[in-house]
C-alpha cells in the first residue's frame, strides 16, 4: 500500500491538501487496518490463498461529482486483504480503478476485461487483482462467447472473463460474471432471463470447461461473482447449483450474512468444482465495511460537501457511500494451497 501519497508536500493527485481532512482519513484507515486485522485471515505467502469477489458499484461513475479521494484508499485497504479478488461494474473510464491501483501498490498485478458491448454490458468491464508474491498468472484469458447452435442463444448479458492462475500447489480456472438483474417479478419476463443465464453460465463451463473429454479441461475451477441470488429457496439459486459446481460448506454452512448494503440478499457467490476433490476451505465471510467507514454522515458531512460541491441532504448518505464504495460488500472464502502432506502419501502409496 502506497500511503506516502498521504505525506506533505506530496505532489499526487491522491494527496489530500487540508490537514483536518487528511487526518481524519488516516484514521478511518487505521480503523479499517484493524477491523480487517479482526474480520479477514491473514495472508500467508505460503499455504493458504484468501479469495473473494466484490461488486463495486459503477467504479468510474461521475454521480456525485465522481468518488472521493479518500474512497479510494479505503478501497484499496479491503482489496490488499486478499490473495486474489474478483472486481465488477469497473465502468470504461477507468481513471478512479487506476487511481486505487496506484495506492495497492506494485505488488499486485492487474487484469482487466474490454467492455461487453450493447445496452445490457451497462459499459462495464471485470477485472481480477492478485498478489504476486502469492498468486501467478498461467498465461491464459478471455471472455466467453457462447458457441452457435441451430437454436441461437442470446450471448451473455456482460461476457464472463475467465482467467488461469496457480497459488501454492492448485492451478485452477477461474470466471467472474455479473448475471443480468432484470427486476424482481417472479413471473415476468425479465427475472425468468435471469435465471436462464445463471443456468448458462454454469452448464457452459461444465460442457466446455469440465467435461473430462480431453486434456485442455480444468482440475479446479471457479465461478464468482454477482450472481443476483436472492435466497437459497429461490430459482436462481435452483440455477447456479444446477450443473457440476457446488457452493463451499464454509459459505453455506456459516450463517453469512447478505452481501447487498442492507445485507438481505446473497446476491454474490463462489461457486466451485474439483476434480479430485483436493481443495479445502476454511473460514468464509461477508465484510460490513460500514461498521467502520462511512457509518456517520455528520463526520463526514463536510468533506461530502466540499467534494460534492453542494450539501448533501442526510436522507441521501446512503445512497451516497453506495456510490464512494458500493451497494454490495465483499465476500472471501480461505483456501489451503499447500497440498505437500497429501502428495507424499499417494508417492508412497502408488510407488512399487
Amino acid at each position: 500500500m502506497n500511503y506516502f501519497y498521504l505525506r506533505p508536500k506530496n505532489k499526487s493527485l491522491l494527496f489530500i491538501e487540508d490537514k483536518i481532512a487528511r487526518d481524519a482519513v488516516i484514521n478511518n484507515i487505521l480503523a479499517l487496518r484493524a477491523s480487517l486485522d479482526k474480520e479477514i485471515p491473514d495472508k500467508k505467502l505460503t499455504g493458504n490463498l484468501v479469495l473473494g469477489t466484490w461488486n463495486i458499484r459503477e467504479f468510474g461513475n461521475t454521480k456525485y461529482n465522481g468518488r472521493m479521494t479518500e474512497s479510494l484508499y479505503y478501497i484499496a485497504e479491503i482489496i490488499s486483504r486478499f490473495d486474489l479478488i474478483a472486481i465488477q461494474e469497473v465502468r470504461t473510464d477507468m481513471a478512479e480503478f487506476n487511481q486505487m491501483l496506484n495506492i495497492l501498490g506494485e505488488d499486485y498485478g492487474v487484469h482487466v476485461s474490454i467492455v461487453t458491448q450493447g445496452k445490457s454490458g451497462n459499459s462495464e468491464r471485470l477485472a481480477f487483482l492478485y498478489d504476486k508474491r502469492t498468486v501467478s498468472f498461467k498465461n491464459i484469458a478471455g471472455q466467453v462467447i457462447l458457441p452457435k447452435t441451430t437454436k441461437q442463444q442470446d450471448q451473455f448479458a456482460r461476457a464472463p472473463y475467465v482467467i488461469r492462475f496457480q497459488s501454492g500447489w492448485i492451478k485452477f480456472d477461474i470466471a467472474t460474471v455479473h448475471i443480468y438483474y432484470g427486476d424482481d417479478v417472479k413471473s415476468g419476463a425479465k427475472y425468468k432471463k435471469r435465471v436462464e443465464e445463471i443456468g448458462q453460465i454454469v452448464k457452459y463451463f461444465s460442457d466446455f470447461y469440465i467435461n473430462d473429454k480431453g486434456k485442455n479441461e480444468a482440475d479446479n475451477m471457479f465461478i464468482l461473482g454477482d450472481f443476483n441470488i436472492e435466497d437459497t429457496k429461490s430459482d436462481t439459486y435452483k440455477a447456479a447449483t444446477s450443473a457440476r459446481f457446488a457452493i463451499p460448506d464454509s459459505i453455506l454452512n456459516g450463517n453469512l450474512p447478505g452481501s447487498n448494503q442492507l445485507q438481505t440478499k446473497i446476491y454474490d457467490q463462489i461457486l466451485y468444482y474439483s476434480k479430485y476433490n483436493n481443495i479445502k476451505f476454511s473460514a468464509a465471510g461477508v465484510y460490513n465495511l460500514y461498521d467502520t467507514v462511512f457509518n456517520d454522515f455528520s463526520q463526514y458531512q463536510e468533506r461530502i460537501e466540499a467534494h460534492y460541491g453542494k450539501k448533501l441532504a442526510k436522507k441521501d448518505f446512503t445512497d451516497f457511500r453506495s456510490y464512494q464504495m458500493s451497494d454490495h460488500l465483499p465476500l472471501w472464502i480461505e483456501m489451503k494451497t499447500d497440498l505437500a502432506d497429501s502428495y507424499l502419501e499417494y508417492i508412497k502409496k502408488s510407488a512399487q
